[in-house]
């Protein structure tokens, strides 16, 4: 595919108005951006990392020319626009109430009014070659339905914004088929109404589940993902000043979060957090975020709402300051030891841990402290911080890539929140209890189960460790008639626990019971919803189908 996404639609240039307190609007406007539905989601979704043309029209003049240079400064491919000698441009006159932040649009149709159904014919390479299309309503109908069509038929994901929802009004002849063949509607709850003529939002979204979303404001996000309505809470934000162009944004993250692979409910949260931080700054466009910007305004969030969001960004920074630190050193000759369990350790373990109990104790120095070389035969009570500063120790000392950092902290006799982290392959794990699992920010989600024949099993712990059981287990599912596809064995728990947590393995047998070894990455397997069962003395973690029937036939 040449492009990640198209949009089709109109720009203009938007004149914003600052209404006082006493209710007083300006004569002249205090900004004058490019903007319009179309640009606006262009540019939303090339911010978030997507590749992005235009199929549009603009006038041949200094407005057009000013749009077009703003569409290449947020490298949108611009070479499928239309720039048409004496045709005039989309502008809007947009009243921001100071107190209360709301906007009055007034639209002046120009370009936008000039679309016609043969522009889909003469740009379906364009079409063809994106692998998604976003579209609003605002084109004359006759167009959105040649283009609704067109990706219908050619099976191109559409997400449409219906900014002119009575010409989608389910009453009207045909609308409900336009419906059917469109992948999703973003709808405020007035366009819903609008459509499906109807107050019951809940009802339009049974009726089309995991199609038609729709966005409520300060009541959040709902859809209907098959089988249960899905609500999703707004973003709170501290300071609101201006909501133009929060819905080009939701749109614009929510299609590049689809294309990038991420989950209809992960696509939402990623489109609803982007458009809570284009709202707290003036414009249109100004306030949408960049990729990296959106990463790290979720991650604080999610630090800043929870009980123990302090410790969690004070150890996953450690976390990073530790692997940087051993990074700087590039300790080609590694000095190690060999440990009483003919394990090993090395300068970096001693570095990393002593680095990280550090970090901690200069913020909670009355903490206590379960970890692998300086504090192995303290046990966990109160608030405690369970640390392994290399897990993996032989593979480091080979400089091979199964190796990592990882610790978990408890309180109140729960695990609160764990963290892994994988230098090699730049993967981030942790876990927030009640919060889920991530990697690198984004939300695991395993999906259904792998059947037997298709799992790769993975056996974790020093080999000759409880070998008898592992032999048990072993020999019984390559005797079962339906084998795993696979079996694997790195004894690295991290990485072992990581291949579970990101698919690479579907299985995990596991016969070490240190606590600095497992916590971590047991933890996070339960907040991605992994089961866990006992076989043979062991315990397996497993998102494998058919395992549930193998330890009953035990």
């Amino acid at each position: 595919m040449k492009y990640d996404i198209c949009v089709f639609g109109g720009c203009a240039l938007d004149q914003f108005y600052y209404k006082n307190e006493k209710g007083e609007i300006p004569e002249c406007p205090s900004l004058v951006l490019p903007g319009g539905k179309g640009s606006n989601q262009a540019v939303a979704a090339a911010r978030a990392g997507a590749k992005v043309t235009m199929v549009s029209r603009l006038g041949k003049d200094s407005i057009g020319q000013r749009i077009l240079e703003n569409l290449v400064y947020n490298n949108i491919t611009t070479n499928n626009i239309e720039v048409i000698d004496g045709l005039s441009n989309d502008y809007a006159k947009i009243v921001i109430d100071e107190k209360t932040k709301d906007n009055d649009i007034e639209r002046f149709a120009g370009a936008i009014d000039s679309f016609t159904p043969e522009m889909i014919e003469r740009y379906k390479k364009v079409f063809l070659q994106s692998k998604m299309v976003i579209a609003q309503l605002k084109v004359p109908k006759e167009v959105s339905v040649e283009l609704i069509n067109f990706c219908y038929d050619n099976n191109i994901p559409l997400v449409l914004t219906p900014c002119r929802p009575q010409r989608l009004a389910i009453s009207e002849p045909g609308n409900k088929e336009l419906i059917d063949k469109i992948t999703y509607i973003t709808a405020n709850k007035k366009e819903c109404e609008i459509i499906f003529e109807t107050t019951d939002i809940e009802s339009c979204l049974e009726k089309y589940p995991n199609k038609l979303i729709v966005t409520l404001g300060p009541d959040g996000v709902a859809y209907h993902d098959g089988e249960k309505i899905v609500k999703i809470p707004a973003i709170e934000v501290d300071k609101v000043e201006d909501t133009t162009g929060a819905g080009d944004t939701f749109n614009g993250n929510f299609a590049a979060a689809l294309i990038k692979g991420f989950t209809l409910y992960e696509s939402v949260v990623k489109a609803q957090y982007a458009s809570s931080m284009k709202i707290r700054i003036k414009g249109a466009q100004d306030g949408m975020p960049y990729e990296e910007e959106l990463e790290k305004y979720m991650m604080n969030y999610y630090l800043d709402n929870h009980d123990y969001s302090r410790e969690f960004d004070l150890a996953y920074n450690a976390i990073e300051d530790a692997t940087s630190t051993i990074n700087k050193k590039n300790l080609v000759k590694i000095t190690f030891r060999e440990k009483e369990d003919s394990t090993f350790v090395t300068e970096s373990d001693l570095i990393v841990e002593k680095l990280l109990i550090d970090h901690i104790r200069d913020s909670f120095p009355d903490d206590n402290f379960v970890t692998e070389e300086f504090n192995n035969e303290n046990t966990i009570q109160n608030r405690t911080w369970i640390i392994d500063p290399i897990d993996g120790t032989a593979h480091y000392m080979k400089k091979s890539i199964f190796w990592g950092i990882q610790l978990a902290f408890v309180d109140n006799g729960e695990i609160q929140f764990s963290i892994m982290y994988l230098p090699k392959l730049d993967e981030m794990f942790y876990a927030i209890k009640g919060k889920g699992a991530y990697l690198n920010h984004k939300r695991i989600d395993l999906g259904n189960k792998v059947p037997l024949n298709q799992s790769t099993i993975e056996f974790c712990g020093s080999c000759h460790k409880k070998f008898e059981e592992k032999k048990t287990i072993f020999e019984k599912l390559l005797n079962n008639p339906v084998r795993p596809a696979n079996f694997m064995h790195i004894n690295a728990c991290c990485f072992a626990f990581s291949n579970l947590l990101t698919g690479r393995t579907n299985t995990l047998v596991l016969s070490t019971t240190k606590p600095w070894d497992i916590i971590p990455g047991v933890f996070m397997t339960q907040e991605a919803g992994i089961n866990s069962y006992s076989i043979s003395g062991l315990t397996v973690y497993s998102n494998t189908e058919d395992i549930e029937k193998f330890i009953k036939d035990e």
